[in-house]
């Protein structure tokens, strides 16, 4: 394939755009109605009312409460999310000293990698880039900051993107739409190509606004990441494209998480779409309710054509009089109050849609105080539903976010010589544990079953429990689980050194017994010995 250009991306910019306008529709609903505070200002400008056709926020509250979710229980904040620990077929081939020696080597990475991911800048961009997964499609883009020697984590709204699919749907290719100002962009690329028109421009209007180009593309020939930044020398037809900065990475800079995938599509379907039918009925619902809210308290009137009452010079006020032929009579009065609509069953409603909008977008939040008495046990029930359908998605948030989070970080360190060597996560040698609270429970009820038959073991064996179980080896995996840092867990020659320790300890103490009892035979032993 050899080195992209930039008139091979603009190809693949076409396609990407008209695999998006397909998409596009979908993704306008759900902007609307559910995160219209992550749509892009690319077509509207800054300072647009994006909220004047929302009338029950309930899925704006979900939307970032289900995003918060996600987040907490990827990476919380402030903790160690990620562990690098001895993968499968390192467990079954290696022996348990080499086991733990790995463990060893691995820990100084393991804490250049954790300390990339507590500058804040990262809990920050995984909050903003759930919201967009809430809807369909996260997007973070992972550079290296050069002056800091740190990574940069940058979220993108998905109104910028375009994705392009590979073989096995697989996301391919990120094609990255922004305004940048030149003076952003010198910043930025400062060693790029720059036309003399566009030094002319820099030098005249450093704040002039261009469209910059960020597209990034696998090259399968190179086994390698291309990302390039372009732009157009000017936004005529005629303007010729020019290339800031081309590099290359094994890995991909981008993050491109999807919650869920319809089959041949590459821009995922989020939570935000699952229950956009209820959010739909729900904002109609509400709508209708305010309107009869409005009606009962200002009412409509009906009144005769009789040439005397004007509506339009009567006006809705405490202590207005109105002028009319009549107020009864066998016509009846001139104005008569309509009957009023009913609005206290279209509560029970909204009630149900607004529960079914937090179930389906996974805000866990209690019942209100106010709402009607449920009990502990359906409470309980729904809490672990909703946590049993979170999870079903969990295994791609891991595969999409945690692991080529870590790949990515762990590539930026080694280039700036922070870790040794770059070790290849390929989860049979070195694997990736996450160690976030829901992790952590799925690990947990794994574990369970285990301990409760160490429990059996030393229940049926007081005396000698490792008749039915290895505990040398159990309690370590345990621990290994638990994401314990190796530091706390005893190696192999440290247990077997303790276990001489209390084998000495117990022959002098069986000794010193001896010797009180009978001092001769004690002398006649050590003769003997």
């Amino acid at each position: 394939m050899g080195t992209v250009t930039v008139k091979q991306l603009e190809e693949r910019r076409k396609s990407a755009q008209m695999e998006r306008d397909s998409f596009q529709p979908l993704l306008d609903e759900v902007y609307k109605y559910v995160v219209p505070y992550r749509k892009g200002i690319s077509r509207t400008g800054a300072g647009e009312k994006r909220i004047n056709q929302i009338f029950d926020n309930t899925a704006m509250i979900a939307a970032f409460r289900g995003a918060g979710r996600i987040a907490q229980d990827i990476s919380p904040p402030g903790q160690q999310s990620f562990e690098l620990t001895p993968g499968a077929l390192a467990k079954i081939v290696l022996p348990r000293r080499e086991l733990e020696e790995l463990e060893r080597q691995i820990e100084p990475t393991k804490a250049v990698i954790n300390a990339h991911f507590q500058t804040g800048e990262w809990d920050q961009s995984l909050q903003e880039m759930a919201l967009d997964l809430e809807a369909s499609t996260g997007c973070m883009l992972i550079v290296p900051d050069k002056r800091r020697r740190i990574s940069r984590f940058v979220s993108v709204p998905l109104e910028e993107v375009m994705l392009t699919k590979g073989p096995y749907n697989e996301v391919n290719g990120i094609f990255w739409t922004r305004k940048w100002s030149l003076r952003a962009i010198v910043e930025e690329f400062g060693d790029g190509k720059f036309t003399e028109e566009l030094a002319k421009t820099l030098k005249e209007k450093p704040e002039h606004e261009i469209c910059l180009y960020q597209d990034t593309i696998y090259e399968p020939d190179e086994d390698r990441w291309c990302r390039v930044a372009w732009a157009k020398e000017n936004q005529g037809k005629n303007s010729q494209p020019v290339a800031f900065e081309r590099s290359y990475s094994k890995t991909c800079p981008w993050l491109t998480p999807r919650y869920f995938v319809v089959p041949g599509e590459v821009y995922g379907r989020g939570t935000a779409m699952l229950v956009m039918p209820t959010v739909n009925a729900l904002n109609t619902a509400t709508k209708l309710n305010l309107q009869g809210a409005a009606i009962a308290m200002l009412g409509i009137y009906t009144a005769i054509d009789d040439g005397v009452f004007s509506p339009d010079n009567a006006p809705i006020t405490p202590g207005a009089f109105w002028k009319v032929a009549r107020n009864g009579g066998a016509l009846g009065p001139s104005v008569q109050r309509f009957p009023d609509p009913r609005i206290d069953l279209s509560q029970i409603i909204l009630k149900e849609l607004r529960m079914d909008v937090q179930a389906g977008m996974n805000d866990q939040s209690l019942p209100p105080d106010s709402a009607a008495v449920r009990s502990a046990t359906e409470i309980m029930e729904r809490m672990k539903r909703l946590a049993t359908d979170h999870m079903g998605a969990f295994g791609r948030l891991i595969m999409e976010i945690a692991v080529p989070a870590v790949k990515r970080v762990m590539e930026i360190a080694y280039e700036f010589q922070q870790i040794p060597n770059n070790i290849p996560i390929d989860r049979l040698l070195i694997d990736l544990q996450v160690s976030s609270p829901m992790a952590m429970a799925r690990e947990a009820e794994r574990l369970q079953r285990i301990m409760q038959y160490v429990e059996m073991a030393m229940m049926l064996s007081p005396n000698m429990p490792g008749r039915y179980v290895k505990l040398d080896e159990v309690m370590p995996d345990v621990a290994r689980a638990l994401a314990i840092p190796s530091k706390y867990i005893p190696t192999q020659d440290e247990r077997e050194a303790m276990d001489e320790q209390a084998a000495t300890a117990q022959a002098l103490a069986a000794g010193a017994a001896m010797a009180a009892e009978d001092p001769d035979a004690v002398e006649e032993l050590a003769q003997a010995a």
